[in-house]
């Protein structure tokens, strides 16, 4: 399997291949989260998007897993900035206002 240099999946270890004469499974096994230490609280505005807040503090928006790792007591990187449960049962999803998000420092090295 082919990964791009530089890739969030890059260092993420293939499946054994079974002790029998089975193939084995052509997958990834699960990405090591970093646990990055937070260096600043951003609080949830009203139009926060996880991509638009990578943008503002690392300069590049494909960074929103920096973010999703650092918050990992949220098990959908959506709700760091959607509230789980819409408080109207017509509106899909509402922000989460006044929530407060862990933002860590940038990656060392630009990976």
């Amino acid at each position: 399997m082919a990964l791009f240099k530089g890739s969030y999946y890059e260092t993420t270890r293939a499946f054994d291949a079974p002790k029998d004469a089975r193939p084995p499974f052509r997958g990834l096994r699960p990405r090591t989260l970093t646990d990055p230490e937070p260096i600043l609280k951003h609080t949830v505005a009203v139009g926060d998007r996880l991509d638009a807040l990578a943008q503002h503090y690392y300069a590049n928006p494909r960074d929103w897993r920096r973010l999703a790792d650092c918050n990992a007591q949220e098990l959908f990187t959506e709700d760091l900035v959607y509230a789980p449960q819409a408080p109207d049962p017509d509106q899909v999803q509402a922000p989460a206002l006044g929530e407060v998000i862990l933002v860590p420092r940038r990656r060392e090295g630009g990976i």
